[in-house]
């Protein structure tokens, strides 16, 4: 009886002389996008960004047209955020150049009076203060970090029930099923690995880099360098596993519904009378919309990841450069010490960088993943 009833409610809804476009959009009219529009209004709200929302026109559109980028105004915006972010960082470089200039003077007076208790100590003072303005803005930007990686998690949070429900739709039922829990598991897993584990260690590097120059006498270095190889190993090893298990759980569902997806039309268009060929080609165009669908919204997705770490990665790329750039001025003035800390600090915060850029691969690649399950999935039917 409940199967009779599917049959006519598909008749009713989706006829067979429908195209799949149009499909698509009932469809998208249909699906609830509640979730994903929630995120993407508080993002907006506190970021102050301009996501547009997700309704059946917006993917109507991308259905039917794709993405259209031009890429001569994302070159402009993005050159002038970054000169933008720039110009926010110049006070950052005049206090270091202050202090370094400073010291660079405490060191010559100190060396005028045979290194005397006074001169040092003062020499140390101006030290802790230049380490304790790069570490403020080294811990802001690993806060940045920290909320992007937290901003891109939620956004998956909200998009994957989504996504694989449309996958279920598509007929992929084996791998919808593997990818319901797991997915969902591996995002989160990501999460806190990232924000707990592998910045915090690249933190305790920047750290130690500054401590490390402190002192002639005790030095740190082996320890500096542990703590950044040990996060640049966990962020490693949490790329290959999270793209090792999508990856091998979406071939081996893809295949398998494929073939029963195959098997089951035969059957249907052979075994059944009369409304047989009719219903099978009825839910293969059902079938057909879902795919539109759910690669619409995929694309939609991808997008979004994309310019949720836009501007916090040109906001770490000026930090960067201000810093490294300070660290180049300074070694003229005879300073190696400073010259070394901030160049450390630099090259801490190109790790911090890669940590966000590795979190956003990884998404992208889980949302091309469910698209490229569900495609492979209907060639195989």
């Amino acid at each position: 009886m409940r199967i009779l009833l599917t049959v006519m409610l598909i008749f009713l809804i989706f006829p067979a002389h429908a195209a799949p476009g149009e499909t698509a959009g009932e469809l998208a009219d249909v699906i609830s996008l509640e979730d994903v529009n929630r995120f993407i209004e508080k993002t907006n709200r506190e970021l102050n960004e301009d996501i547009p929302l997700l309704n059946g026109e917006t993917i109507r559109g991308i259905a039917a047209r794709g993405f259209s980028f031009d890429w001569e105004s994302i070159k402009e915006n993005t050159v002038a955020r970054l000169f933008k972010e720039l110009a926010a960082n110049a006070h950052l470089m005049g206090k270091l150049l202050f202090l370094a200039v400073l010291c660079a003077l405490l060191q010559n007076l100190q060396n005028s009076f045979e290194h005397s208790a006074i001169s040092l100590l003062a020499y140390s003072i101006c030290y802790i203060f230049l380490a304790v303005i790069a570490l403020t803005a080294f811990y802001n930007a690993m806060a940045l970090a920290r909320d992007t990686v937290g901003n891109m998690v939620g956004f998956m949070e909200a998009l994957l029930p989504l996504l694989i429900s449309l996958l279920a739709g598509v007929g992929a039922v084996t791998t919808a099923a593997l990818f319901t829990p797991l997915m969902l598991f591996v995002v989160g897993t990501v999460s806190i690995v990232v924000k707990d584990v592998v910045l915090p260690l690249f933190f305790l590097a920047a750290v130690l880099q500054c401590v490390n120059f402190l002192s002639d006498r005790y030095q740190v270095s082996n320890l500096c360098g542990l703590f950044r190889q040990a996060g640049m190993i966990v962020l490693g090893l949490t790329m290959v596993v999270f793209v090792g298990v999508i990856t091998v759980q979406g071939v081996a569902g893809g295949v398998a519904d494929g073939v029963a997806l195959r098997t089951a039309k035969y059957a249907t268009a052979t075994f059944i009378p009369v409304v047989g060929k009719m219903f099978a080609d009825t839910v293969e165009m059902v079938m057909g919309a879902s795919l539109l669908l759910k690669n619409a919204i995929g694309l939609f997705g991808i997008a979004t990841v994309l310019t949720l770490c836009a501007l916090p990665l040109i906001k770490l790329a000026s930090l960067i450069f201000v810093i490294k750039l300070a660290g180049a001025l300074v070694q003229p003035m005879g300073d190696e010490k400073m010259a070394r800390c901030l160049d450390g600090m630099g090259d801490n915060l190109m790790l911090v960088f890669g940590g966000v850029l590795a979190v956003a691969i990884m998404f992208f690649l889980a949302i091309t993943m469910i698209i490229g399950v569900g495609s492979v999935t209907m060639m195989l039917r």
